[in-house]
């Protein structure tokens, strides 16, 4: 029992860390623009896809990590430079727009990789036996734990202490107090949606890697980032974070408890939970544009 324990607290903790990376660059482009972006998942899609080409293509993985990331954050970038930001005023066709961005990206992964699911070659290969916990695990989990927290750290750092990042938290908190103070409003969204990119592209990778990689991928990471985001609260990295663990540890119990066929079944009851007793989620919204 106590292995088992610690084997859900061990796992639980590394697929966590890449659910909060999806979250939190979902909650970030909220949190600045106002924008649900529909096509976060199949950002995540273009991730693990490029770096399936580029691995093809005998580039080692390490590099078509990097590539991967790169292309993820020029797309996500694109995406905003050359329709978002020309509608982002109007919710209703921001939504119906990024959805068929997200179709569109769907079915050129189609055409160009086919429909049949793709095996990915692991960053790292490997695996470490835990004998105090009792289980095998794979280095390129770790690796997307270590990875993962270094991307969350940096953004820290950079929102907190860097001019460029400080205006990104301003914009979340009030556009009208951001612009009476100078900031310019289409640059912190551009960065936005750069950073969301690149953390998209890390994560579509790993999740490529951990779970699988098809052309229907971008679904289960886009469903996962709205139950984390309504749980930790809309606009709240500090919630996508905590919420974004609560979820990883209860599907990891899920499995290992109860099995497969229940994984995400708990994330459900705690989403239903939480719009029943805590509506604005457990951090509430952080951000709010005036």
């Amino acid at each position: 029992m106590i292995e088992q324990l610690l084997s859900i607290l061990v796992v639980g903790a590394m697929i966590s860390a890449v659910y909060a990376l999806i979250a939190i660059g979902f909650t970030m482009i909220f949190g600045v623009g106002g924008v649900l972006n529909l096509a976060h998942g199949a950002l995540i899609m273009i991730g693990a896809f490029t770096y399936l080409a580029a691995t093809s293509a005998a580039i080692p993985p390490f590099a078509g990590f990097l590539l991967a990331v790169v292309v993820t954050a020029a797309a996500s970038y694109a995406l905003y430079a050359g329709l978002v930001k020309y509608i982002e005023d109007n919710i209703v066709i921001t939504f119906l727009a990024t959805v068929v961005v997200a179709l569109l990206l769907t079915e050129l992964v189609i055409i160009q990789f086919g429909s049949a699911p793709s095996q990915l070659l692991p960053v790292i290969s490997g695996t470490i036996y835990l004998e105090a916990v009792g289980t095998r695990i794979r280095y390129v989990q770790l690796l997307a734990f270590v990875v993962s927290w270094i991307a969350i750290g940096a953004l820290w750092y950079y929102v907190t202490k860097t001019d460029e990042g400080r205006s990104i938290l301003a914009t979340s908190m009030s556009t009208r107090g951001a612009e009476l103070t100078g900031v310019d409003l289409q640059k912190v969204k551009s960065r936005t949606w750069l950073i969301a990119g690149a953390f998209a592209g890390i994560a579509g990778v790993f999740i490529g890697t951990l779970q699988s990689t098809s052309p229907q991928m971008w679904l289960s990471p886009l469903a996962l980032a709205f139950i984390i985001v309504v749980i930790g609260g809309i606009g709240s990295i500090k919630g996508s974070v905590i919420a974004a663990y609560l979820i990883g540890y209860l599907e990891t119990a899920s499995v290992e408890i109860l099995g497969p066929s229940f994984q995400g079944v708990l994330s459900l009851v705690v989403l239903v939970a939480i719009l029943l007793l805590k509506p604005n989620g457990l951090f509430g919204r952080e951000l709010v544009h005036e």
